[in-house]
């Protein structure tokens, strides 16, 4: 199924769609920029908790395997009960609206090797290191992105560098983690910033003029937890051994998987996925934040500079870099 050639900054919603899963509003390119900054931010906060999380579950024992396979066990049947809930009594999905449900199971198979390699990553190298390296990924999104068609403002460019800066300056252990042998951390922490990096493109097309956007994410996450499954036959995985650790994969599954996953597609759809990339690179400031409060760690003065560049990176990407008009990009197949 081919969507057309449309703006993917616009988002066009029949009045009479009864049965889909997102507001019926009449949008402009304004209101539209808005409303991704707030999905994007919202999908940060998330993803910033991810880190208490993770570090309540190790202390319990848990492996990272154990922990990408119950996140998404618990993520993907909440998803399609919520989907079957909002769903009673609609009207037939019209055929524009189907979703390509192959290319989402894709997106799904990037976000568990994306869990997988970023596990697997920190135990190489430094927290820090990894931090860097994988947020070169808005970089590398509007990389491809200036391949496909779409460009971007100068301003926005200069917003792309002063994110790398800034997250450069919020990790400051960058430089002792370039020391010793790890070269695979370094690549995981590539690979993880490559498979974002196309996880956002993909879902800027894939989802272009769609709005059952609470059934595509439950395809993704359904499409993570099959892969993550496969991989724990061979492996074998733990159960959670306390209710602590059950209610910290349940915050887990709910506000750093289900509303991140949901809130990042709508707001590549508003945003475009190079803007998206940008917007949503304040997380390691907010990670910080939270690790700072829940977690007893502190955050150095460099920290904070390079927390200040990154908030004026996004400043900058939603005032001065939204100027310029984005060039639309032409659609791609993906089958239902």
């Amino acid at each position: 199924m081919t969507d057309g050639a449309v703006d993917p900054h616009v988002n066009l919603v029949k009045p009479d769609e009864a049965n889909l899963d997102t507001p019926h509003l009449k949008s402009t390119p304004a209101s539209n920029a808005k409303s991704g900054f707030f999905f994007i931010t919202v999908a940060v906060a998330g993803y910033s908790c991810l880190p208490i999380f993770t570090e309540i579950l190790l202390n319990a024992g848990l492996k990272p395997l154990d922990i990408a396979f119950w996140r998404y066990a618990l993520a993907a049947p909440l998803l399609w009960l919520f989907v079957w809930f909002i769903g009673r009594g609609a009207k037939p999905i019209e055929p524009g609206q189907r979703l390509p449900r192959k290319m989402l199971f894709l997106m799904g198979v990037l976000l568990a090797v994306a869990a997988l390699t970023a596990f697997f990553g920190l135990e190489l190298i430094p927290a820090g290191t990894f931090v860097v390296i994988f947020y070169t990924y808005p970089a590398i999104v509007a990389l491809i992105m200036l391949f496909l068609g779409e460009r971007m403002s100068g301003w926005g460019w200069f917003a792309v560098l002063l994110t790398l800066v800034g997250v450069g300056l919020t990790a400051p252990d960058f430089s002792a983690g370039l020391t010793g042998d790890n070269f695979t951390g370094v690549m995981l922490a590539l690979f993880n910033a490559l498979i974002n990096a196309v996880y956002f493109i993909l879902s800027g097309y894939i989802l272009r003029g769609k709005t059952r956007l609470i059934a595509a994410s439950a395809f993704v996450c359904t499409g993570a937890l099959i892969t993550l499954a496969a991989i724990a036959l061979f492996n074998g995985v733990q159960l959670p051994p306390t209710a602590s650790a059950w209610l910290a994969l349940l915050g887990l599954a709910v506000i750093s998987t289900i509303l991140p996953v949901f809130s990042v597609n709508r707001g590549i759809q508003l945003l475009g996925a190079s803007r998206a990339a940008v917007v949503g690179s304040f997380e390691p400031l907010l990670a910080a934040l939270l690790a700072m409060i829940f977690l007893n760690q502190t955050m150095l003065p460099i920290q904070w500079a390079g927390g200040i560049v990154i908030v004026s990176s996004v400043i900058i990407l939603q005032t001065l870099g939204s100027r310029q008009p984005i060039a639309p990009v032409t659609s791609i197949t993906a089958g239902e």
